[in-house]
């Protein structure tokens, strides 16, 4: 049921969904990084672990600043939840992680591993190329009415429907008695319905004109409204973000970026897409785009969004600056 569609609502642009299967099991997305200058250590591990029957069946890369101005290498991985538990169950997955050795050196890494229910979670893509953990869906529905309003992205997941999404406490509340500190290696488990958005833009089919177009006129306004998600946690309730460049396997950047976000709730993203002039602009910016280009645009935008459940999900950072994901809003 469509509870937020306004009476004879008309899409401003097409768009598509991906459609998973009634049995399909669950997805995992892990998120593994290193900081600093150098991405050896990581990519060792990487080189290991990321192979062999149950690796991940979606792997990408990319880089992004943090917010203490230091460079920080990811992994983004994605699994069926049988293929992960198995995969990280194996030495070649978790013994680097565990070790001692780790805490003593002058490593920084992270890792951010959620499930991904079906019933929890949603994609949106403005074309019919799939990306992110849509590329594992049996295949793409649209066009589709059900986007462009307040409220859509809710009405795409089925559990909106049936279950409370809003998080009355904040992530903050929750992190002070969800903590595992042991010296420099850091484990929380962040709150049920935590919104996880993957927000992603690919210029890489556009024609020239296009991406100048799109880089002088849209990628400005959308990197001010990540910047102010990222910098303004209490007004927005958006407890991280991080604009991340995606790069091939050998970290050489290529033409997509996309934010990572993780919102109190769906609502912190809802609120800030529904009346902040950073969301506002971004959107204003992209039509003007489809109306400059119309059925010529190549432009490809997407995103994925989860309402995270409140188990097996894990966030451990090892040796890394109190700025680094969820870490400031705990007491170190």
């Amino acid at each position: 049921m469509m509870n937020n569609m306004p009476k004879n609502w008309t899409p401003p642009a097409p768009a598509w969904t991906s459609l998973w299967k009634t049995d399909e099991e669950n997805l995992v997305c892990g998120l593994f990084a290193i900081q600093g200058q150098h991405s050896a250590p990581l990519d060792d591990w990487a080189k290991k672990a990321f192979t062999g029957e149950f690796s991940p069946k979606l792997l990408e890369q990319g880089m992004f600043t943090d917010k203490a101005g230091i460079t920080n290498y990811l992994y983004i991985a994605y699994w069926f939840a049988s293929d992960y538990k198995t995969w990280w169950q194996q030495s070649a997955a978790n013994s680097w992680w565990a070790s001692p050795l780790l805490d003593e050196g002058d490593i920084s890494v992270w890792r951010e591993v959620f499930t991904m229910p079906h019933q929890r979670f949603e994609t949106l893509h403005s074309s019919e190329n799939a990306h992110g953990a849509a590329r594992l869906s049996p295949s793409l529905e649209g066009p589709m009415m059900e986007h462009g309003y307040s409220g859509a992205a809710r009405d795409r997941i089925p559990c909106s429907s049936s279950q409370d999404i809003k998080n009355d406490n904040s992530i903050w509340e929750h992190l002070q008695v969800n903590v595992e500190n042991k010296s420099n290696r850091i484990k929380l488990s962040p709150p049920k319905n935590m919104c996880v958005i993957r927000s992603g833009q690919d210029w890489t089919h556009c024609e020239e004109d296009e991406k100048e177009y799109y880089l002088t006129n849209v990628h400005t306004v959308l990197k001010k409204g990540m910047d102010y998600l990222s910098n303004n946690p209490v007004k927005t309730h958006c407890a991280s973000m991080r604009f991340i460049t995606k790069t091939d396997g050998n970290w050489c950047s290529v033409e997509q970026t996309f934010g990572l976000g993780y919102g109190n709730d769906i609502y912190a993203f809802e609120n800030w897409a529904k009346s902040h002039p950073t969301h506002i602009a971004i959107f204003d910016r992209f039509m003007g785009m489809v109306e400059k280009y119309n059925v010529d645009l190549k432009l490809q935008l997407w995103h994925e969004v989860t309402l995270i459940p409140e188990q097996d999900c894990e966030f451990e950072y090892i040796n890394c600056h109190g700025q680094t994901g969820l870490l400031c809003y705990i007491n170190i």
